[in-house]
């Protein structure tokens, strides 16, 4: 009785401790393995074959629906698409749909936080952090811990795989995987045309997490495209490819884009794409751009609106403010919507406000 007693105290720790649904149902009904047995001898003899398959039947059924989507017309509102050099939509290789179901995502950013909660005294004694890590550390400490979490539950019973694995795979085996998220409007009618929003994540990978935050753009598809590696640093060519291959790829899956309507967003190393935007032949093709938590290059007049999006405390932010006023000079169209008590993560953590600030500027 005390080991009973011992084990299911461990396996309830390990369920409030894991994030991703999946992990939680496996504690639950390992103690489900461990007290049936005095569960059942509670239960009337006629009921309790019904009961042991009633249990069985529950946790196939939520296991089915924790596991990650790998048919593409799975009929969720956000997906995670491969495709191929030709533009077809594919079905994700097992591989990688086995890392993501036994791995899922949610479960890589809980650890990451455990991990900064746990190691943050060592890392702080040997003056080991980074800018980065050290703005973590504040928006654990600072109550923002849910921030981080938030968007994952946001996305309900849609659940795609990871799109950080076709990156991660592309840079350790070599290989030359492309994989996009594409997220529905909320009431999607074939027939429509619609406003597309290109979301360009930086270093690390295209993260489901924004997935979260993308899909209360309810009235418009979001594309979120990733560089081949990990590296998030997009170039002019990445552009080109917005109307040259991932335009015709929507369109081949049925999808109608309202051309007057195309909106381009980088986070981070993302910026990098919002730069070379404002490069390109394609710039007039925007209707608007947005920067968030990077420094832009190349400042230039543009014909489309410019959003600045920083915080404060974020060192790659600290020239947001004065070049908005500098596109200002220049005569272009540009907002910011900038915290002084905020970080890198000011999209995680201002994500209702933020999304307010661009349903106004994207008129969607």
């Amino acid at each position: 009785m005390i080991k009973r007693i011992f084990f299911s105290t461990i396996v309830l720790a390990a369920c409030v401790f894991f994030a991703s649904l999946i992990y939680k149902t496996i504690c639950i009904f390992m103690l489900w393995l461990v007290w049936r047995k005095r569960v059942m001898n509670k239960v009337p003899d006629r009921y309790r074959r019904w009961c042991i398959r009633a249990g069985w039947l529950c946790f196939v059924v939520i296991v089915w629906t924790a596991l990650p989507r790998w048919r593409i017309d799975c009929g969720d509102r956000v997906r995670l698409v491969y495709v191929d050099n030709d533009g077809n939509a594919q079905h994700p290789p097992v591989s990688q749909y086995l890392v993501n179901a036994v791995v899922p995502e949610s479960e890589i950013m809980n650890l990451g936080i455990t991990g900064v909660i746990v190691s943050s005294p060592i890392i702080q004694k040997l003056g080991l952090s980074q800018a980065l890590i050290k703005q973590t550390q504040n928006d654990i400490f600072n109550g923002r811990i849910l921030n981080f979490y938030s968007p994952y539950k946001n996305l309900g019973l849609c659940n795609p795989m990871s799109g950080v694995y076709p990156q991660l795979f592309n840079d350790t085996f070599g290989t030359d995987y492309r994989a996009v998220y594409i997220s529905n409007p909320k009431h999607f009618d074939e027939s429509r045309s619609y406003p597309l929003v290109v979301f360009c994540h930086g270093y690390l990978g295209n993260w489901q997490l924004y997935q979260g935050i993308w899909k209360d753009l309810e009235n418009a598809i979001v594309l979120s495209i990733g560089t081949h590696g990990m590296e998030g640093l997009f170039t002019g060519n990445d552009i080109n490819s917005i109307f040259t291959f991932y335009i015709p790829m929507l369109e081949k899956m049925g999808y109608k884009i309202d051309a007057s309507q195309l909106h381009l967003i980088g986070l981070s190393n993302g910026g990098s794409a919002v730069s070379a935007a404002m490069q390109s032949r394609h710039i007039s093709r925007f209707k608007s751009i947005t920067a968030i938590s990077c420094t832009l290059r190349g400042l230039r007049h543009v014909p489309c609106k410019v959003n600045i999006i920083g915080g404060g405390k974020d060192h790659l932010s600290t020239t947001m403010p004065s070049q908005c006023r500098q596109l200002k000079r220049m005569g272009v169209d540009a907002e910011m919507f900038f915290k002084d008590d905020d970080n890198h993560y000011v999209l995680v953590n201002q994500r209702e406000e933020i999304l307010e600030f661009f349903k106004t500027r994207m008129c969607i």
